[in-house]
């Protein structure tokens, strides 16, 4: 079978016309197999093309509860495109097993884009093939399940953060600037060191809208920030980290290289003593946010 198209953190996927396609960001300017996959075979039962993408690194651990987002696009690879409000997927395995189907609302409420937000887990290794199903629709894109151990090392949920100082308004710990928002986000007075071990339930974002803007960085952002009063009036502690260490782009700042990110942007949900209990990565909108922040705060 043939490799899976990789894209890295610093590339624009553009369609036939010019519109940008949804993507997170990977990690670095050269090709890695640890970049994210965005291209699918092309099948529906009505003959038309299309395109489903895996929103994530195509190379996913086993035995572990993952949220995958996925996107769907025409068959010219533009997400410019109307999404039902629902989709069916199925998960075939690497022995051809096909499993029960499973509804998947689109989700968009607050960003440019539509995605669905698949959560499962992965029994054993090998490639598994996604399917999503929606009327005349039936697109699949695939993906290797790997043993976490030959995988990069992810702070996942269960695991603590790495208690690290992210840049503030007082200390940019080497980052400059602290965050390429424009206006600037309010979310730099506190060091994530500084509120592990606290009081507080944690938010961190890793993002950079400044560089991943035609992508969804901005867009998350502005979630957050739309939600300033309301998250303070729950006991936040809200933190945003920019993915570079300055506006050449070229080095990724330390929270980045701590948090074992190759992608973003990625929100890391936890309990006060910094132990992770959810992750939302590549995008996710207001719906997502607030459930999260729900079972954090409950």
């Amino acid at each position: 079978m043939d490799a899976l198209p990789q894209v890295s953190r610093r590339q624009v996927l553009l369609g036939a016309a010019g519109t940008v396609l949804l993507a997170a960001c990977g990690t670095s300017d050269s090709d890695s197999d640890d970049d994210l996959s965005t291209d699918s075979s092309e099948t529906t039962a009505a003959g038309q093309g299309g395109k489903l993408a895996l929103l994530l690194p195509a190379e996913q651990p086993v035995d572990v509860p993952l949220r995958l987002p996925l996107g769907l696009a025409d068959k010219d690879g533009s997400f410019d495109v109307d999404l039902p409000s629902t989709a069916t997927f199925l998960l075939r395995d690497p022995d051809g097993e096909t499993s029960a189907p499973v509804s998947v609302p689109r989700h968009d409420h607050g960003v440019p884009r539509g995605y669905f937000p698949l959560r499962t887990t992965f029994d054993k290794t090998g490639r598994w093939t996604i399917v999503l199903e929606s009327g005349k629709r039936r697109v699949e894109t695939t993906l290797d399940v790997k043993p976490a151990s030959q995988l990069p090392a992810l702070t996942a949920p269960g695991d603590l953060l790495p208690r690290i100082a992210t840049p503030t308004t007082t200390n940019h710990q080497g980052v400059n600037p602290i965050c390429t928002r424009d206006p600037v986000c309010p979310f730099h007075g506190e060091s994530l060191d500084q509120v592990m071990g606290g009081s507080k339930p944690i938010l961190l974002l890793v993002s950079t809208p400044a560089f991943c803007q035609v992508a969804i960085c901005g867009p998350v952002l502005d979630l957050l920030v739309e939600r300033q009063a309301s998250l303070e009036e729950q006991g936040l502690a809200v933190i945003h980290a920019e993915v570079y260490t300055d506006d050449t782009a070229k080095a990724t700042a330390p929270t980045v290289d701590a948090l074992g990110l190759t992608y973003e942007p990625a929100l890391f949900l936890a309990a006060p003593d910094g132990t992770v209990t959810d992750r939302l990565d590549a995008i996710f909108d207001g719906k997502e946010l607030d459930e999260g922040i729900a079972q954090l705060v409950p």
